[in-house]
């Protein structure tokens, strides 16, 4: 959105970072985003129409919707005073496909999360989640709502891979002929979806967030399912690594059990209410760009 507002986190933005915002047009403020009252004064002195969480506060994640919901209420009872019926203000959070666990058989997001129907238990980091989602959802008489579950995101950084291919890189770069320990189990089977194709599907649901979304406005985001082990193979020979990978498991850290899920879901939904279109396919084949950028943001 051009010139739209951003509010960053707690910490300031270094320089640079706010330089690359406003030479793309995004006007960067500094601020505590879970602080409540700041949050809200903000959304309405700015005339924000939607607010799209895509924030790692985790946790802090309900102090956010209290800011928004506050806004909200605000802003009703202010055009309640004159008689009148505005907008909903518009909030798009950002989740993701951990909180289905690991799956059994095919899903897609309108199977339940966190609960005695679930196929699979949420990943420990995300355990939190289900219930948000939930508190998001009860907010629709406030504020019009979408909750979007992006998969494993790749495409430039893709930091998350860095767990995975580390050890492969630095592997290469020393020559060596030692197994190769990876962190993951072996039956780990990601989705996966591109970055690029992830921000068109939020543009999609910013779009049809004003009613147009159906009574259940959650959507999964992934474009392919693949197994850690086709996955890793592939970068092994793209770098040149000669060594044996070892799939060490998971050690019991919560990160790399989540990692390490069986993912079985569709994005069948998205597809068909938002008129998502994902152009960005074609993982295994387009790898070695994918890995390129992810070195050069190391």
């Amino acid at each position: 959105m051009p010139n739209a507002p951003t509010l960053s986190g707690e910490l300031p933005e270094p320089p640079e970072k706010a330089k690359l915002l406003l030479s793309n047009e995004i006007a960067p403020v500094e601020g505590d985003i879970t602080d409540t009252t700041a949050l809200s004064t903000f959304i309405i002195d700015n005339s924000i129409n939607i607010v799209v969480d895509a924030s790692s506060a985790y946790e802090a994640a309900g102090k956010i919707l209290d800011g928004v919901i506050n806004a909200a209420t605000i802003r009703q009872g202010a055009l309640a005073k004159d008689n009148m019926i505005g907008p909903k203000l518009g909030f798009v959070y950002t989740s993701g496909a951990w909180v289905h666990g690991s799956q059994k058989t095919r899903i897609n997001d309108l199977a339940p999360v966190g609960s005695v129907l679930s196929q699979g238990k949420p990943a420990t980091p995300v355990a939190w989640r289900p219930a948000h989602e939930q508190d998001i959802l009860a907010a629709r008489d406030k504020l019009d709502v979408a909750i979007m579950r992006p998969h494993t995101v790749y495409g430039r950084g893709s930091w998350i891979w860095s767990t995975w291919w580390g050890p492969l890189a630095q592997a290469a770069k020393l020559g060596s002929i030692s197994p190769v320990q990876v962190a993951a189990d072996r039956t780990a089977c990601p989705g996966v979806v591109h970055v690029d194709d992830v921000a068109a599907g939020f543009h999609a649901a910013i779009d049809r967030i004003d009613g147009r979304l159906g009574t259940w406005p959650v959507f999964d985001l992934v474009t392919e399912t693949l197994s850690v082990v086709e996955i890793m193979e592939n970068v092994k020979t793209f770098l040149g690594v000669k060594a044996l990978i070892e799939y060490t498991g998971a050690h019991e850290n919560p990160f790399l059990e989540a990692l390490s899920l069986v993912s079985k879901s569709d994005a069948s939904r998205a597809k068909t209410v938002l008129g998502w279109n994902p152009k960005r396919t074609e993982f295994l084949l387009n790898l070695p760009i994918y890995l390129k950028a992810w070195q050069a943001s190391q």
